[in-house]
């Protein structure tokens, strides 16, 4: 029971869950500090895309660093007999969450 809990359990997966995670805060982060920063209008949106593929190295390193803190903190909010779909739907709410307060500090 343990290994089907434990996610990513493969470099594989790790890859596919680094990837998606990053191209989601990526498309939802950069854009939403940008338009605080400028005003919401479609202009401001479209100036963030350019900076996207020096932005997506950082947040690479940004899911990297908060990866370990995420699945603690999954753990604390998660119970023995939870289901998978809801550990696995909490550890991404709780790594895009902490990746979206690093980021809004640094990247303001």
């Amino acid at each position: 029971m343990d290994f089907y809990m434990k996610l990513p359990r493969g470099k594989r997966e790790f890859t596919l869950f680094l990837v998606t995670l990053s191209i989601i805060s990526m498309n939802i982060i950069a854009p939403l500090i940008t338009c605080f920063e400028m005003g919401f209008s479609m202009e401001s949106w479209a100036h963030v895309f350019p900076i996207m593929p020096i932005l997506w190295p950082c947040v690479i390193a940004t899911v990297l660093v908060t990866y370990k803190p995420a699945a603690f903190l999954t753990s604390r909010l998660t119970q023995k007999g939870d289901s998978f779909h809801a550990v696995i739907t909490l550890n991404i709410m709780c790594t895009v969450f902490l990746m979206s307060i690093i980021l809004t500090i640094v990247g303001t």
